[in-house]
This record gives C-alpha cells, sequence and structure tokens, in this order.
C-alpha cells in the first residue's frame, strides 16, 4: 500500500510498543508475533538484532539459541556448542554468531516461558531484520519499527563482514 493512503502515527497519547512482538501467545521475534501485535493495534514493533555467521541480520533477543529454539533437537549441529565472553561472562550454549542464515532459519522458535501459551512452538523459524522491515511496510497503516543491536562486541568478534565492516 502506499504512502500517501496512510495515516501517520498519533503523537497526542502514548504509543503502544510491542516488545518483541505478541509473544505472549506466539514466540518472541518472528513473523507471526510481530504481524500478530499489529493486528493488536502496535504502533511500534521492536527487535533485537543480532548476526549470523555469514553476516546476515537476523531478529533475536539472545547470543545463544538454546533458550528458544529447537537447536537441541538438531544432532547435526551438536559439535556447535561453544564458550564465548559474553559481556564479561564466560556464556555457553549454541551462538548465532556460528550458524550461517540457512542454517538457522532451518531451525523452529519456541516460547522462552513455561508459563506462556506452549501451541505455537516449533511452527516458525528465524527471520531476517529485512522481513521485520517488510512486516511494517506491508501492514495496512503506518507502523514504526524500533531496532536494538544486541551484543556487538560479540557479533564483531566472530561475524566476517563484507568488505571489513563492522555492525
Amino acid at each position: 500500500m502506499e504512502n500517501k493512503y496512510r495515516q501517520p502515527l498519533q503523537t497526542s497519547r502514548p504509543y503502544n510498543v510491542a516488545h518483541r512482538g505478541s509473544n505472549g501467545e506466539i514466540p518472541e521475534e518472528t513473523a507471526a508475533a510481530y504481524m500478530r501485535a499489529i493486528e493488536e493495534g502496535a504502533d511500534f514493533i521492536e527487535t533485537d538484532i543480532l548476526a549470523s555467521k555469514d553476516g546476515a541480520l537476523i531478529c533475536f533477543h539472545d547470543v545463544t539459541l538454546d533458550d528458544t529454539t529447537d537447536i537441541e533437537e538438531h544432532k547435526e549441529f551438536a559439535d556447535r556448542k561453544r564458550t564465548y565472553d559474553v559481556q564479561g561472562v564466560n556464556t555457553t550454549g549454541y551462538f548465532t554468531v556460528d550458524f550461517t542464515l540457512k542454517e538457522l532459519t532451518s531451525l523452529r522458535v519456541k516460547q522462552r516461558y513455561s508459563f506462556r501459551d506452549q501451541q505455537f512452538n516449533g511452527r516458525f523459524p528465524i527471520i531476517t531484520f529485512e522481513e521485520f522491515i517488510s512486516i511494517a511496510l506491508d501492514a495496512t497503516r503506518v507502523v514504526g519499527i524500533y531496532p536494538e543491536i544486541k551484543n556487538p562486541v560479540l557479533i564483531n568478534q566472530h561475524v566476517k563482514w563484507p568488505g571489513g565492516k563492522e555492525i
């Protein structure tokens, strides 16, 4: 839809920011969670940005995949568990920076907390930042985006950026 048909965001009231999408029902940081948040009236959709080994920007909160994906079910990745210094803390797990975008999108996302709705676990893949932007642009009304880069030091230590650039 062209922007000339959309009304700007209202500034006379507080904004509704959907943190990681509508994640009480649908697993966080998924296309479905962002689309549901827009359906529910979010003014902004917030995402966390990390990177894959091959430099693709992904929407994902944790530097490790352990808590919110089915990584443990993928025996082909069993040898990828690592320990890295993450902001001064030795952290062990499966890190996004050790997987290509193709590998990351083969995983399925699950709820972080057991008290949240579990029925959508395993249904949705990790999405790219470009897909996230498209979700906002494809909305039938103006929806702002609120990106947050997570752990840029760790990312720059492990990702091979085109042209040697850094995040």
